[in-house]
């Protein structure tokens, strides 16, 4: 039992941190690229910044959780 609230904080962690990497990661794509228009409503320019965000925010959320799966199963129980 101990392993999964273990396994459930860390990954709690890693999806907290993932969601600021996203912010990080949409911040710097805005600062790039050129700003948007009304006409860029439905194109690309609009949706590839969210897209970047969110496997961003993904696979950081997954990788933090397999890694918090191996490292809570790797601790000796007492």
């Amino acid at each position: 039992m101990k392993a999964l609230v273990l396994w459930v904080a860390l990954t709690a962690g890693a999806v907290v941190v993932g969601f600021g990497l996203a912010w990080v990661a949409l911040f710097a794509l805005n600062a790039v690229l050129p700003p948007f228009r009304r006409e860029d409503d439905g194109t690309l320019r609009e949706f590839v910044p969210a897209a970047i965000a969110y496997v961003t925010w993904g696979l950081t959320s997954v990788v933090g959780a397999v890694l918090a799966w191996r490292w809570a199963r790797r601790r000796p129980s007492n």
